[in-house]
């Protein structure tokens, strides 16, 4: 195996520039669509590619009424968007240090889940690291926050530990077993209900999280166990804040992870319905890539258990 890159012949002669076209190659899937995207020229994008394969000494894609990569296109695209994603992240360090701050963590958390853990471990993670810059994304799907990890656009993702995460490659740690809390304003009718059902709650203009969304399927799977329909979407969104702000506007009920609900709960915000059988949403986790090892990082992952042991 080589020691040095001077060793891969290709290496020495492939340019950021290069994988920058590969990729957006990857996701227009055209030569025309590629060129419309960089701003270059049908020629001059086909340039590119002719001379990134020609270092290679692979075919990339198999060309047809659209590209597809082939085996080696894959492994270059995998190893693309981490290189890619490795100098952006020098860059914004960098920048970060030039204005006084020790880097930059970015924590990437479905908007369902361990995002109540955040607060407290930032603040733990701190208390080590006082300059350091942390970042915080919510994405409405889990999906969208593993691909933004696997291109190094993320340093740590709470999630699900469902199949997806287990079979993702990143290193993968349970905090919590989470449900579903039906949420509605202090003062809605339902509130007054000794003996809420399913029935009674399907009647109501329903805030619905996103489609594609574990909240939003449990939440529908629910309803077919109760033998109720499920009711139509007046709204749909996966933000806490429009919820909140919606409840308060009817009769509207809501859908929100229980550790998130019973936050809100606590400050009077909005009432919690019981209905029985509870909606499990599953085992919530912390998702990172050990490739890389960082002891600001791994502070983080310390915080995040020292704060999921308090919160028991």
């Amino acid at each position: 195996m080589p020691s040095r890159i001077h060793d891969i012949a290709w290496a020495r002669k492939l340019k950021l520039r290069h994988l920058e076209v590969f990729l957006v190659l990857c996701d227009a899937r055209s030569i025309t669509a590629a060129a419309i995207e960089l701003h270059m020229t049908q020629p001059a994008v086909s340039h590119w590619l002719a001379d990134i394969e020609a270092l290679i000494e692979a075919p990339l894609f198999i060309r047809g009424r659209q590209l597809k990569t082939t085996a080696a296109g894959e492994i270059l695209r995998r190893h693309a968007e981490r290189m890619l994603g490795d100098v952006r992240r020098t860059g914004e360090d960098l920048v970060a240090v030039t204005r006084g701050l020790a880097g930059t963590l970015r924590i990437g958390s479905i908007t369902s889940g361990a995002a109540h853990l955040i607060p407290g471990a930032v603040a733990r993670l701190h208390a080590d690291y006082p300059d350091l810059h942390v970042e915080v994304f919510f994405d409405a799907t889990f999906k969208t926050s593993l691909e933004r990890l696997r291109k190094r656009e993320l340093d740590l993702v709470l999630g699900p530990l469902d199949i997806r995460a287990q079979q993702s490659g990143f290193c993968c740690e349970r905090l919590t077993p989470e449900s579903v809390a039906l949420v509605i304003s202090p003062g809605h009718p339902f509130a007054r209900k000794r003996d809420p059902s399913w029935h009674e709650a399907a009647a109501f203009p329903w805030i619905m999280p996103p489609t594609g969304t574990i909240t939003r399927r449990v939440v529908n799977e629910a309803f077919v166990e109760a033998g109720i329909p499920v009711p139509p979407a007046r709204v749909e969104t996966a933000s806490h804040v429009l919820i909140q702000m919606m409840l308060q506007q009817g009769t509207y009920m809501s859908a929100l992870v229980a550790s998130a609900a019973e936050v809100y709960a606590r400050f009077s915000l909005l009432d919690i319905v019981h209905l029985s059988p509870p909606i499990m949403f599953g085992d919530i986790g912390m998702l990172w890539d050990t490739h890389d090892p960082d002891p600001r990082l791994e502070r983080l992952l310390a915080a995040m258990r020292e704060q999921k042991s308090e919160a028991r």
